[in-house]
């Protein structure tokens, strides 16, 4: 990976990188670093969205924290708690030029189509996947992280990232997903950056609770708030039996919170206490609103 710039910020100590994701394309990373000094290995995490900034909770034109949305400012507020952090980006940014006129998901189509022109038996999800893996290869090689505490975290978009990179990567220990949309009909997984239209046939017979038994025994925690509904619940009942072979029937859980899409404060305290309890850490402070 090319490092493009490195910079101070008010909580963290950033690097920019440009990140091979294939023969002819980049993915943006922004790496993450505590301020203080590490007295040990430090435990880290990948951040998945549309674009590193809102998820570090820090613009990287205008080079200032961000005031949207310090909810999902996940970035933010793990490597206040001592996370080494890369916050990605997704592939079409770096696939196809923004088309003209960029309306809806039109770039989303655009490079969805120039994916599986390219790589016929790729899928949407499986490039999304790919990405994010990549984006722990650079997170993993940091002598300082503790590749024993490794979480995939993410809202939205990022936590399908999250979910599916989980299951499909040992190297992720834990993984928070925020109101993904765990089942099929949830959201639009049919879109052909996802899975496409092959979900809607009849002898496609995986579901979510599939992928769910693949990332048993490793921690996994659901924020359910719109997207995610009571019904997600039986998705969790389902995987909680590959769990229990386990022993580790009580390491994936759901906080319902049902207020709408975005996570609520106390949804994202509670999320960070379980995590600080599956990695075996004493819980750190972290402010949910912005350092200037």
């Amino acid at each position: 990976a090319e490092v493009l710039e490195r910079f101070e910020a008010p909580c963290f100590r950033g690097t920019l990188y440009s990140q091979p994701t294939g023969p002819e394309h980049q993915q943006q990373v922004l790496l993450m670093e505590p301020l203080e000094p590490a007295d040990g290995p430090r435990p880290a995490a990948v951040v998945p969205y549309y674009h590193p900034d809102l998820m570090a909770g820090y613009d990287l034109a205008a080079r200032a924290p961000m005031d949207e949305r310090p909810n999902v400012q996940f970035g933010r507020h793990l490597v206040q708690q001592g996370y080494v952090v890369a916050c990605m980006e997704a592939f079409p940014y770096n696939t196809v030029p923004e088309p003209e006129p960029n309306e809806g998901h039109a770039w989303w189509q655009a490079a969805a189509e120039r994916l599986l022109e390219d790589n016929p038996h790729w899928s949407g999800i499986g490039k999304l996947i790919h990405d994010t893996s990549r984006a722990l290869d650079l997170l993993l090689d940091r002598p300082a992280v503790d590749s024993d505490r490794v979480l995939a975290i993410g809202h939205s978009l990022g936590g399908k990232m999250a979910f599916y990179t989980a299951a499909f990567d040992e190297r992720v220990k834990a993984t928070i997903s925020s109101d993904f949309g765990i089942g099929w009909d949830f959201t639009n997984w049919s879109d052909l950056w996802y899975f496409g239209d092959q979900i809607n046939h009849d002898k496609f017979t995986l579901d979510g609770h599939h992928a769910l038994a693949l990332i048993a025994p490793r921690s996994f925690l659901l924020i359910a708030g719109q997207a995610d509904r009571p019904q997600s619940w039986q998705y969790i009942q389902q995987a909680q039996e590959v769990y229990r072979l386990y022993g580790r029937e009580d390491a994936v859980g759901c906080f319902m919170h049902m207020t709408g899409h975005q996570p609520t404060d106390e949804s994202i305290e509670v999320a960070y206490r379980w995590l600080a309890e599956q990695f075996d850490l004493p819980a750190r402070q972290w402010s949910l609103e912005p350092e200037d």
